[in-house]
């Protein structure tokens, strides 16, 4: 049976507690102990103190009022601290003041420590304010959503009631927030991506100001879910979200937080994107993500970065590109057709910011569309353009498993042309039950590339039957997404279901399918790392093919 107390009292192991000013939970010194399975509602602000202060949390701790303590401050157990105004203090907001933190990096964890173990936000209003100066962490889990509104921290002094004036950007925010959970993606329960899967409008589930994040040296994927105030569409605030994927590093722990209207000029005249001028700089518009490791800047280890503005007035572009410390620095190239979960690989180092950009001269070649058709003892890829600039030939090239590609033959441009012009090959050397994949890189006159979609085919022979040779996976190892190409002589339904690396369900799906081949997209954005299982089963014979894929 549950315990429940309106104040401390005879459950806790302590030296000298006393409750004063309203119902207050006032520990000046003392240790106190929670069994697992105890409650203890506090009916006002609690205040955690002294050298000798320890609380050792292992059940539940529920405040109405506001959470202060000191530097000296301990705190232990893997309890749950619930920040909610149900019952008092209705419709205040409720903060956190002084040193609920991991006083340094991972290594002080436990040992000079006054941070939450699980947090749950249940504040009706909404938000719950980290003080200036102050720090709050997590060890374990935070909870945005544990009440009946989804919640925001604010890292800044927010009045109890009345009218709030935030600053306007995140280096003005003097609370930090802190999410010491190393663990990749563990550690924000009901947080804005999870709820709203990176959509604008996003008011809630996420740190306005500054954000800390434990990092395992071992790497992975974290989210940072930051931002600034809620202020509508159109005006650059809000949620801002971005991830980094890293690898093995020594960052320990990162700082983050959002600076809208910072320009991401880089100087001089950058070329990127298969030879196209980067014109267009998107951070006046829209601001930068900035980063800063626990040791200064000096931690090591590559990352990748994806990034997922929300409520931005971008003008259209054609293709993106993501800059670093005002620097078209990481993997050269690596760009995308939206700025929105735009990603770009190859960087290193503990301070940096990031921002998006755009080419906005024309494109090399205007491509209408590219095809690959089986026909009995050969494939014809063909491709079509609108336009060409300054291009000097396409090179044609071929891979079987749609990740490694080899060079098939090269083909002379027109060069220059505003009208539509069509390309083909024919290629004979192909087996059958064995599928193709095509793309064409066009080369300009100055020797920069492009490279089109990727096309696959196969021939007469590999359309006989429901087998093996029929379904293929590619690209396989995966890092986010795969595609699943079935080929079939005739008409037929089958239900594509795909299982974890635990058995469970991940997704299932049944699909008609026509003659020919039909290539299905699937993400693994997020999920675990390990080998998953895809089974296609014909409905009608009830034939089923099982494939592995591997996440890394």
């Amino acid at each position: 049976m549950k315990k429940t107390y309106a104040l401390l009292l005879s459950m806790m192991s302590c030296t000298l507690i006393f409750a004063q000013h309203n119902n207050e939970f006032y520990n000046n010194g003392a240790l106190v102990h929670l069994d697992p399975g105890a409650e203890v509602h506090v009916w006002g602000d609690v205040h955690m103190y002294g050298t000798t202060g320890v609380l050792d949390n292992n059940g539940l701790i529920k405040t109405q009022g506001h959470s202060y303590s000191d530097a000296n401050f301990q705190q232990t157990g893997t309890g749950t601290y619930r920040i909610e105004n149900s019952d008092v203090n209705v419709g205040e907001r409720q903060g956190i003041y002084g040193s609920y933190a991991v006083r340094g990096g991972q290594a002080m964890t436990g040992v000079d420590d006054g941070s939450f173990f699980n947090l749950e936000l249940a504040n009706d209003q909404g938000i719950v304010f980290v003080s200036s100066f102050s720090q709050a962490d997590v060890r374990n889990d935070v909870d945005f959503w544990a009440g009946t509104v989804h919640n925001r921290v604010v890292t800044h002094t927010v009045p109890v009631t009345g009218a709030i004036t935030y600053p306007a950007n995140g280096v003005a925010y003097n609370g930090t927030f802190g999410v010491m959970n190393p663990v990749p993606g563990t550690g924000a329960t009901n947080a804005a991506t999870a709820i709203y899967g990176n959509m604008s409008a996003v008011d809630a589930g996420y740190i306005q100001g500054n954000l800390k994040r434990a990092i395992a040296p071992t790497g992975g994927l974290y989210g940072f879910g930051v931002g600034l105030e809620p202020a509508g569409a159109g005006a650059q605030r809000g949620f801002q979200f971005i991830r980094l994927n890293f690898a093995a590093n020594t960052y320990d722990v990162m700082y983050s937080y959002f600076q809208t209207a910072s320009p991401n000029v880089v100087a001089g005249t950058p070329i990127e994107c298969s030879g196209n001028t980067i014109a267009y700089f998107g951070g006046a518009d829209h601001g930068e993500w900035f980063f800063q490791d626990q040791n200064a800047g000096a931690g090591t280890g590559n990352y990748e970065v994806t990034v997922y503005p929300q409520d931005d007035n971008f003008p259209a572009q054609p293709m993106w590109v993501i800059t670093n410390n005002d620097q078209l620095l990481g993997t050269a190239n690596m760009c995308g057709p939206t700025p929105v979960g735009l990603n770009r690989t190859g960087y290193n180092g503990g301070i940096a910011s990031f921002g998006v950009a755009a080419p906005i001269t024309l494109l090399p070649i205007e491509l209408i569309d590219i095809n690959a058709t089986g026909i009995v003892d050969h494939i014809d890829v063909t491709w079509n353009v609108a336009s060409e600039s300054n291009v000097s030939h396409y090179e044609l090239e071929r891979s079987e498993n749609g990740i490694n590609f080899e060079y098939m033959a090269t083909l002379n441009a027109a060069g220059n042309s505003t009208s539509a012009l069509s390309y083909s090959y024919s290629d004979f050397e192909v087996r059958p039950i064995q599928n193709y994949y095509y793309r064409v890189k066009s080369v300009d006159l100055d020797g920069s590339e492009e490279y089109t979609p990727i096309v696959v085919a196969s021939i007469e022979g590999g359309l006989t039957g429901f087998d093996e040779s029929a379904v293929n996976i590619f690209p396989n190892p995966t890092a986010n997404d795969f595609m699943l190409n079935i080929a079939s002589k005739e008409d037929r339904e089958v239900t594509v279901t795909l299982f974890n690396p635990l058995g469970q369900i991940v997704e299932a799906e049944t699909k008609q399918l026509p003659a020919g081949n039909t290539i299905m997209k699937f993400s693994l954005e997020e999920k675990a790392y390990g080998i998953y299982l895809m089974e296609i089963r014909d409905t009608h014979s009830n034939e089923t093919i099982t494939k592995r894929i591997i996440k890394q």
